[in-house]
């Protein structure tokens, strides 16, 4: 599989960051939530279990909050039956759905404690926004 091949499509929303730098763009990955990229993998625990970021990926869309983005979490389930499609959402870090003990989700995905990203079933990242916005 070759993870650093970017998407730029009406399927992805572009956040005004510039893509890594990297002798190829196609098969050379850098593991950056930016907009059409492969969403980083991150340890991360459930339950007390070491998961991946990757393993809350499924069937459906996923939102990844940080972990004062609650609003986030809310508004992904808030919309799940006018949307139509499978959806998850989580919030990572302390006290979120999701910890983050080694404190590494946040600076990988790009996003403070507010900010969110929204992973498409593929892996990739359809869309992010740093922090808060209304």
């Amino acid at each position: 599989m070759v993870f650093g091949a970017s998407y730029e499509s009406a399927a992805v929303v572009p956040d005004g960051t510039s893509p890594p730098p990297v002798a190829n763009p196609v098969t050379d990955y850098v593991p950056v939530a930016r907009p059409g990229g492969r969403a980083p993998r991150v340890w991360i625990e459930r339950d007390g279990q070491p998961i991946s970021t990757l393993d809350l990926f499924g069937p459906g869309f996923t939102v990844l909050a940080g972990p004062a983005g609650g609003a986030w979490r809310d508004a992904a389930h808030g919309v799940v039956g006018e949307l139509k499609v499978p959806l998850e959402a989580y919030t990572v870090g302390k006290g979120g759905d999701v910890a983050d003990p080694e404190n590494g989700w946040m600076r990988a995905y790009g996003v403070d404690a507010t900010g969110a990203v929204l992973v498409r079933p593929d892996g990739y990242v359809a869309w992010r926004s740093r922090s808060t916005v209304a």
